[in-house]
């Protein structure tokens, strides 16, 4: 995310030259040699969510009833695993499932949510995907991680959210229904703030919760309303929090950085 609309060399000589870990992540656009070049990489590193991009665009959704989107999600999670076990990375995160299939241009924007669909139904077929991609978990010795969703109002219709694990307590909910060591939560601060302020939960509440799931965090600010990505600050909400999770992998998503920003938002959490 910092280093969006540059090159992958471009970031991985940055984070060479300043010892940084680089999460190869969903804004990636699409290129022949991708696995090739992080493979490549001598730098502690990891993949997420949709690296390495297709050729041919999709939306990962481990909930879809579309049976060709639902088995290539969980492909390209199995890849994920592979990909992070090949670098030692602790785990490989994807994004929760959801109950509507958008087009990829769709993300970020209004989904399409005025459609009929059964919410339990998908929430099986999600744990189905789960359950299959544990097994290669398993195999690797590689944790899979879900990261909870961004729960906007303008996705809302008629009170009803599409959206898998955007609160505390569906996240406890999978956690419960899939009991595997290898499974956990990549925690999205910035996703948990807007949810919250959409679903009217307690961020304080929410956290007792999913302490004893949190495997890894993202960490970017927001107004409340959408997840821009934005530069943490001092007050940043999380902070009161942090210590609890030190033990942990903590990735910096704050979009559109340069190297001297970099250095004082990471700066932010050593004070």
């Amino acid at each position: 995310m910092a280093f969006r609309g540059k090159s992958i060399e471009t970031a991985i000589q940055t984070c060479t030259a300043n010892d940084w870990a680089l999460e190869f992540s969903s804004g990636m656009p699409h290129r022949a040699d991708m696995v090739a070049v992080y493979e490549a990489c001598d730098l502690e590193r990891m993949p997420h969510n949709y690296f390495p991009a297709p050729a041919v665009p999709f939306v990962l959704n481990l909930a879809s009833k579309n049976p060709d989107i639902h088995r290539t999600s969980i492909e390209h999670c199995r890849l994920g695993l592979r990909l992070s076990a090949q670098a030692n990375a602790l785990f490989y995160a994807a994004h929760a499932g959801f109950c509507i299939d958008p087009n990829p241009d769709e993300l970020g924007k209004q989904l399409p949510v005025n459609v009929p669909y059964q919410r339990e139904e998908h929430w099986q077929l999600f744990l189905q995907s789960i359950k299959e991609i544990l097994k290669t978990a398993d195999e690797l010795q590689t944790d899979f991680l879900i990261e909870n969703n961004v729960v906007a109002a303008m996705n809302i219709h008629e009170n009803k959210n599409p959206l898998f694990c955007g609160d505390a307590l569906e996240m406890a909910r999978l956690m419960t229904d899939i009991q595997h060591p290898r499974l956990g939560i990549l925690l999205d601060t910035a996703h948990l703030k807007v949810s919250s302020n959409t679903l009217d939960f307690n961020l304080n509440k929410a956290m007792q919760t999913l302490r004893p799931h949190i495997k890894g965090i993202h960490h970017s600010d927001n107004d409340g309303l959408l997840d821009t990505n934005e530069k943490i600050t001092s007050d940043y909400w999380f902070f009161d929090y942090l210590n609890n999770y030190r033990e942990l992998v903590h990735v910096l998503e704050v979009k559109d950085l340069n190297a001297d920003e970099i250095r004082q938002q990471l700066s932010l959490f050593s004070d």
